[in-house]
């Protein structure tokens, strides 16, 4: 499988773990607060963020190919993150609040990726 191909696997099964454990939260959250679109961006943008550093010479002798399972730990996130965005719906605008979690999932990220060490092949 060339080297998309991967990248696009593990952001798929990123996005389905993080979809399946966010999706009780979402469908309980759903009278309570109106989701936008820009919740759609907790899918894709922490995920690039992650691939950005994992591409860039800050991995360079720091990673492995073994950590490209790095991106589970940011799905574990994203429900913790609809819950933040449950409690703090109606205190914030949507778009902030969309905004704040996006941002904080992309702090997430990048934690993992500087914490999580080089794991042997």
């Amino acid at each position: 499988m060339d080297m998309v191909g991967t990248i696009f696997l593990i952001w798929l099964v990123h996005a389905a773990v993080g979809a399946a454990l966010s999706g009780p939260i979402l469908w309980l959250g759903r009278k309570r607060i109106a989701w936008t679109s820009l919740e759609t961006l907790s899918v894709v943008v922490p995920f690039s963020v992650w691939l950005l550093l994992m591409l860039s010479p800050l991995s360079v002798g720091k990673k492995s190919l073994a950590n490209i399972g790095e991106p589970i730990y940011i799905s574990f996130a994203m429900p913790v993150a609809a819950l933040f965005r449950v409690i703090i719906g109606q205190h914030l605008s949507r778009v902030a609040s969309a905004l704040v979690v996006v941002g904080a999932l992309c702090g997430v990220a990048a934690v993992v990726f500087f914490l999580v060490p080089m794991k042997p092949e």
